[in-house]
């Protein structure tokens, strides 16, 4: 699955932060430097977030 945006090729991180942040329906997803452009905030941010996600190991879409 490609980004809507810019085309690039999705990580299952990507898919699973963008489902986290924006919306657990969605079926076309923005890549980490898209979503981090729409969400008016640096790349590292969402990065830092991925890692508490799956660190954490309670948010089913990072397992």
């Amino acid at each position: 699955m490609d980004c809507r945006k810019c085309g690039a090729h999705l990580t299952s991180d990507e898919k699973a932060i963008y489902m986290k942040l924006v919306s657990r329906t969605a079926s076309s997803f923005l890549c980490m430097d898209c979503l981090a452009e729409a969400l008016h905030c640096e790349r590292k941010a969402i990065e830092e977030r991925i890692r508490y996600y799956r660190e954490s190991g309670n948010c089913v879409l990072f397992r």
